[in-house]
């Protein structure tokens, strides 16, 4: 177990005893990232509110293969007194027991601590099998464990209808609890105040007093993005889930299972990665709940589900949940959804009244009451004063969340768009809580940092000519602004799209930000500069090459900033760590190319030029593109690295050969890589060229053109030997990074 688990556990000597003696056990594999732990940190918490003290084994199951820790909301249980985390072979006594999950018990039963106990509650929270016939547990061999185990008869307590179908027969009769062992929520910490909530389906009224068309219907789901969490076929996906753009569609979980189903993400679609975005927040979003998963599934309850009525949100569901959620939901089958949701969408008044219903049920079959009143029956009243209650929301502190920023970047020929808006954003937390919206395929690396990411294709990704894109690309952000209610929005892009001045028009008190680097090409693109006036600030990030700087963006008007990169110098690894993290030879010379695309066996090109190159010097050879070909020649001296950021590992290297795009330029200059710069010669507005003079012409690097064998020998022959002597005068003249530049001042613009 993690060391920070342990000293959770850890009590002193003179009260280990006492926190050995419970009146409630919850017997688990606490590292369980999805429902089984929430469900379990939901009962802790009622527990703790009556005044039920309760203690926690975790078994180390087979469900869960990799190592992990306690499962964050039980840890936060633990850490509020709720709860206490017992570890070792010292006895427990517990007046009932509660096992969760019976596969954990039938494989994991051999790390029990000794248990004395009056009762055992098995609650069979997934049926025995999953989607592909797997046997996860045997319903009898864990009756007998249990047996055995604790020394009194089990019960058994299905979560719903139809687990309780699927263990019947399966255990004694007389050992089935009567009533399902529904899970619980409290419903204060997920209900959503109404000034927080997006505008609920209905006609609008314009400012004029005239009505409005009414919106799209906005539905979703929130799951782990596993194959049996998803419908298995294209037909139920696209009738429950469209993808013809008549829905806004929202995914909190990821798509994964729905992209191999469909072969893509829908251009309508919203997905966002599990964990970066609170599910309360989420849910709040939506119009509807749609929650279809795979017929082969037994679905035995659907936690989800819950919290989304809880959260005031309808739901449409299958019909097979009915038994379970009887008038808090609606029923469809897939081919009934469309109308379903459309029908209540045209209706306010019975939307409305459909969102108090799934409220009411949520509180009174579903509330802590219901969880205390199962407990009272089986083991009487609690032996404590209830703990203070405190009603934070499930995922939030109790204290007021950051406002929000929208960082939007455009769809450039790399990721330095996406990367500067990276860096201006984590600068920005916490006083600012930063969300991505974005045209580029790279967009899913913004998850990687705990930030939540909205994908929108480009008008060459999705087919569309530019001035449906433009509308298209218009709503779209209108719609994640209505969600998200920035205090600002930044930029980032040399070609501001026209749909811009469209969601400015409708939504005119939300300042825009501009992060406009400059470099252009001398005499381009200057009919989009004028475009400045769209917005309230310009930031321009600096450029160590500015002196060299012919472009029209040179004398306009801006708040100009430091270069910036996403990483500092310190945050760097040191070259053992570097190299251990890329899995490269910890004593071989080493070189990164990163040039774009091109056969490493092919001298007539730049990237075939400079691999022959760098054998020639006994230099053992990185490259950052997957698309390198590979036919015709050795691999063996050649490594293929993807990581990002990559710049967190430069110090593995011992030169670099590179285009002089902003970000790779910037990366490699101050973080000390001796480089060989080539720049691109396909940008339309970026002047590499002027890049990579300017710093050849300082001294601090070399650069060619274009790269054959037979030029690039002698000066990177030279960079071995004196690289690190040119490269260490950039930071003669470095002024450091602007990224903290730029923060401060959307903070000022956002007035925290």
């Amino acid at each position: 177990m993690p060391e920070l688990d342990r000293a959770l556990a850890a009590p002193s000597t003179h009260d280990r005893s006492a926190r050995r003696t419970v009146d409630v056990l919850d017997v688990s594999d606490l590292r369980f990232p999805g429902g089984t732990s929430h469900s379990i940190a939901e009962e802790v918490t009622a527990q703790a509110h009556a005044g039920y003290t309760t203690g926690l084994v975790t078994l180390n199951g087979p469900l869960v293969a990799r190592v992990s820790a306690v499962n964050p909301l039980i840890r936060r249980s633990v850490e509020a007194g709720h709860a206490a985390l017992l570890i070792g072979r010292e006895p427990v006594h517990a007046r009932v027991v509660v096992v969760r999950h019976p596969a954990v018990l039938q494989h994991a039963a051999d790390q029990l601590p000794p248990v004395h106990t009056d009762h055992v509650v098995i609650v069979a929270n997934a049926g025995p099998s999953d989607i592909d016939g797997h046997e996860h547990y045997d319903p009898g061999t864990v009756h007998e464990i249990a047996h055995r185990s604790f020394g009194t008869e089990p019960i058994w307590a299905p979560i719903g209808p139809l687990v309780r179908a699927a263990i019947a027969g399966r255990v004694p009769r007389a050992s089935m609890t009567d009533h399902d062992w529904v899970n619980i929520i409290d419903v204060d910490a997920w209900q959503v105040p109404a000034e927080q909530r997006p505008q609920r389906p209905g006609r609008r009224g314009d400012a004029d007093g005239t009505a409005a068309p009414p919106r799209r219907p906005v539905v979703g789901r929130h799951s782990r993005s596993s194959p049996q969490k998803w419908p298995s076929d294209p037909a139920t996906l696209r009738a429950v889930y469209p993808d013809d753009g008549s829905w806004t569609v929202r995914v909190l979980g990821g798509a994964e299972p729905a992209e191999q189903v469909l072969g893509r993400i829908p251009q309508g679609w919203e997905v966002l990665e599990f964990g970066t975005m609170s599910p309360r927040d989420f849910l709040a979003s939506l119009d509807f709940f749609v929650y279809f998963h795979n017929p082969n599934w037994v679905e035995a309850f659907g936690r989800t589900i819950l919290e989304a009525l809880a959260t005031g949100v309808p739901a449409v569901l299958p019909p097979h949940f009915e038994p379970v959620f009887a008038d808090a939901a609606l029923y469809a089958e897939p081919h009934e959804v469309r109308a379903v949701v459309e029908s209540m969408h045209a209706d306010p008044d019975a939307y409305a009244a459909q969102a108090s219903r799934a409220l009411r049920a949520a509180r009174e079959r579903f509330g802590h009451e219901a969880h205390v009143a199962r407990l009272e029956r089986i083991i009487g009243a609690p032996s404590s004063p209830p703990v203070t209650r405190r009603v934070p929301t499930p995922s939030h502190p109790a204290t007021a969340p950051s406002p929000a920023a929208l960082f939007i970047s455009s769809n450039g020929a790399g990721m330095g768009h996406l990367t500067r808006l990276l860096a201006y954003a984590l600068r920005c937390r916490p006083q600012l809580e930063p969300h991505f919206f974005s045209l580029s395929q790279a967009a899913p690396v913004v998850a990687s940092f705990g930030l939540p990411y909205q994908y929108l294709p480009s008008a060459a990704a999705a087919g569309l000519e530019p001035g449906r894109w433009h509308r298209y690309f218009a709503t779209r952000v209108a719609e994640t602004i209505e969600r998200v209610r920035p205090r600002f929005v930044v930029f980032d892009g040399t070609w501001p799209y026209e749909g811009i001045s469209m969601v400015r028009s409708e939504h005119p008190d939300i300042p825009w930000v501009w992060s406009r680097r400059g470099l252009w090409r001398s005499g381009k693109n200057r009919e989009q500069l004028k475009k400045a006036e769209w917005f309230d600030l310009v930031i321009e990030p600096g450029d160590l090459a500015s002196p060299a700087d012919r472009g029209v963006t040179a004398t306009a008007p801006a708040h100009r900033v430091g270069p910036v990169t996403l990483l500092d110098p310190d945050d760097l690894d040191d070259r053992t760590d570097a190299r251990r993290a890329l899995g490269l030879d910890p004593s071989a010379r080493l070189a990164l190319v990163s040039l774009g695309a091109g056969n490493i066996n092919d001298t007539s090109g730049d990237v075939g030029a400079a691999v022959a190159a760098l054998r020639q010097l006994d230099v053992e050879v990185c490259v950052t593109r997957p698309e390198i070909a590979v036919d015709g020649g050795a691999m063996d001296d050649v490594h293929l690295v993807r990581e990002f950021p990559l710049s967190r590992y430069y110090h593995a290297f011992d030169l670099a050969i590179s285009a002089t795009g902003y970000n790779s330029f910037h990366e490699l200059l101050r973080f000390g890589v001796p480089s060989l710069f080539v720049p691109n010669r396909s940008t339309a507005l970026d002047d590499q060229h002027a890049r990579a003079r300017f710093a050849a012409g300082q001294g601090w690097v070399h650069q060619l053109d274009a790269v054959t064998t037979e030029l690039a020998v002698p000066l990177l022959g030279e960079l071995l030997e004196r690289g690190e002597q040119m490269v260490k005068h950039v930071a003669d003249v470095d002024p450091g990074n602007g990224a903290a530049d730029a923060a401060a001042r959307l903070a000022e613009l956002a007035g925290v």
